[in-house]
């Protein structure tokens, strides 16, 4: 009875049959393959196995903890960060709630669906604040889930809640959603800058922020957003509210910023612009290359390539695979391209899932070979061998028998795990 009233019985649609209606962006089921396919299945499985042992391992699941997982891993200690700055729990950074989703949604596992159901409660109401100044933004990872100085909305992103509702048809998660729909005007006495100071000109300033902020005051109405981490989760919201309610408006104004993204003179490159809160423009100037890894890892990558089946709207579309096509472009080819140095590009291996949908966009067999070339090069993970898999330390080295993965990393399992889906999905035709 404990265990029925713990693990309840849940109707979910088909992994087929959700397959089928082109939900989600691009993903498949798994499928049964050799060589490099099967080393991916074999990694990806391995990976999201690891993860469901350590809740039990490393007692997780506490009562403001409940569903999160955690950031970095101290090799030294054999236990993961839980005391050191911003490297403690995990608070959806670079979107491992859509990792497990996708694991889900490729599986059709029950155990990974209770995972990533337990993350999109935890993260949807722990992470978020739900009153208050703060109001339909999230926090940013650290030791404490609601400590970090940033505020930002790709925590409250809806495009983590978007799974769960259209599969459960959870409305306490539509509400969550639904929340998000103004985080554009909260911005405009929360700076998610926080006390990072940005210097005129540096094109790739600190904080995360992914893209040049103009320290001058804005008129009033007007915020900074940069296209990925922010407007690129206000529009999953936009997205899931004209998804729920049929209300036009919501896409007139993801489509309004789409245009006006697609009418600056950098394009996508520019990584953000000052708003018009009124309208849902982008005014600009938009005239200098703003690079940031982070810009395209926080859901706006899925939600657009669900957008653009959705909406005909040719200049951003040229704008945005533009961006695939050459975020991890030899030097050489950016900068003859953009006529700036591509200072502020990392994440290849997680970016090559960008080349791969502009290689299949644009039928271009040669961004697609080097798609691949990108997903099995060094890898985003720094000293990591990604060949290895999880290991026993046993004896005085710890407090009990523990399993480790050698310079693991949640940002580097959630990227590649999701890298890995769309990659199979898109080109998995041409693995050799």
């Amino acid at each position: 009875m404990a265990d029925t009233l713990a693990k309840p019985p849940r109707l979910i649609a088909n992994v087929a049959r959700v397959h089928s209606a082109r939900i989600f962006g691009p993903w498949s089921p798994i499928t049964d393959g050799a060589g490099r396919h099967a080393q991916i299945e074999t990694r990806a499985k391995r990976e999201v196995d690891f993860y469901l042992g350590q809740i039990d391992q490393r007692r997780w699941y506490g009562f403001w903890n409940y569903g999160d997982i955690m950031h970095t891993y101290d090799n030294d200690r054999h236990v993961w960060r839980y005391d050191i700055g911003g490297f403690a729990w995990d608070n959806s950074e670079l979107s491992s709630d859509l990792w497990l989703w996708f694991a889900f949604l490729r599986s059709g596992r029950a155990d990974v669906f209770r995972m990533a159901e337990a993350m999109t409660r935890h993260t949807g109401e722990v992470d978020v604040y739900h009153m208050g100044r703060f109001k339909g933004l999230g926090t940013r990872h650290g030791v404490q889930h609601w400590g970090d100085s940033s505020k930002q909305p790709r925590i409250s992103n809806a495009a983590y809640r978007r799974f769960y509702y259209f599969l459960t048809t959870d409305e306490r998660c539509g509400d969550l959603m639904r929340e998000c729909l103004d985080g554009d005007y909260t911005l405009q006495h929360v700076d998610i800058g926080r006390k990072v100071m940005h210097r005129e000109g540096d094109n790739n300033p600190p904080g995360g922020t992914g893209a040049v902020v103009n320290t001058e005051p804005l008129p009033k109405g007007q915020v900074f957003l940069q296209f990925g981490t922010s407007w690129g989760s206000l529009i999953a919201a936009w997205l899931a509210e004209w998804e729920r309610t049929g209300d036009k408006r919501w896409r007139d104004r993801i489509t309004t910023g789409m245009r006006s993204i697609a009418g600056l003179p950098k394009g996508w490159f520019a990584g953000g612009a000052n708003y018009d809160l009124a309208t849902g423009r982008f005014l600009g100037p938009g005239t200098e290359v703003s690079m940031s890894h982070l810009n395209g890892v926080f859901g706006v990558f899925e939600t657009t390539a669900e957008l653009l089946e959705l909406v005909d709207e040719p200049e951003y579309r040229k704008a945005w695979l533009d961006y695939c096509a050459l975020y991890n472009a030899p030097e050489a080819e950016f900068r003859a391209a953009t006529g700036s140095a591509g200072k502020g590009r990392a994440l290849n291996q997680a970016h090559s899932r960008f080349t791969a949908y502009a290689a299949v966009q644009r039928n271009d067999p040669a961004l697609a070979k080097r798609a691949w070339s990108e997903f099995f090069g060094a890898g985003d993970r720094a000293g990591r061998d990604q060949s290895r898999g999880s290991h026993k330390v046993d004896g005085a080295a710890v407090l009990k028998p523990i399993d480790e993965i050698s310079e693991v990393s949640t940002n580097d399992a959630a990227q590649w795990g999701i890298a890995a889906g769309v990659n199979l999905t898109l080109i998995g035709d041409l693995l050799t």
